[in-house]
């Protein structure tokens, strides 16, 4: 039996998220894997590691380590699926409630939104380069798109605009969405395709 299958599927399965262009979901993985592996102290892992003893200690030094809960919460989760792809594939045995004794929920206290000093600092204060200026209209361009990922944008097409409203599907959930389009994002398309010479949203500027 080779000494490596959990790393291994942990690999493949990362490797098929890219191939579906899911790329961001990707990098969380590996970042999960990379964790888990260092608090191994080996980049070959075998499904064995995977016990509840160990995962609480896991647990212990990820809060060590001062991460966040939900930042726990996704690592665990993220080494919930690929073990469970591993019982799946018949290279890992099934053991009920084996991710019970640590968290994988989602702590409602932690504060997502930037105070709204901050905020403004971040879309409105002069960069003092010509990059981060350019890095700056984009995120005023997603902060007036409702918030939108930047992957999301990327991926955006000319059908995506009719009379205002942009609407497209979320690439990493699917789910549909509509934005009204606002004056101050045609502009701002103008700015970063002419005055920062990136093309990085033409089918809203080609209507501009």
């Amino acid at each position: 039996m080779k000494k490596n299958r959990f790393s291994t599927c942990a690999s493949n399965y990362i490797d098929c998220l890219r191939k579906e262009g899911r790329y961001s979901t990707a990098h969380v993985y590996k970042n999960a894997v990379r964790s888990f592996s260092q608090f191994c102290g080996t980049q070959s892992i075998e499904f064995t590691k995977i016990n509840r003893e160990n995962l609480k200690r896991y647990s212990n030094y990820l809060t060590a380590s001062r991460l966040k809960p939900n930042t726990i919460s996704t690592y665990m989760r993220m080494l919930r699926c690929i073990y469970n792809r591993g019982v799946d594939a018949r290279q890992a045995p099934y053991v009920h409630g084996l991710f019970r004794d640590v968290f994988t929920g989602v702590d409602t206290r932690q504060k997502k939104a930037l105070p709204l000093s901050e905020l403004h600092t971040l879309l409105n204060k002069d960069p003092q380069t010509e990059t981060l200026r350019h890095t700056q209209a984009i995120a005023n361009l997603l902060f007036q798109f409702g918030g939108m990922p930047f992957v999301d944008l990327a991926h955006l097409e000319k059908s995506n605009l009719n009379q205002g409203l942009l609407k497209y599907n979320r690439m990493k959930t699917g789910t549909p969405m509509s934005v009204e389009i606002i004056d101050s994002a045609y502009f701002l398309c103008f700015v970063i395709i002419i005055v920062h010479l990136v093309p990085t949203v033409p089918i809203i500027f080609s209507i501009y």
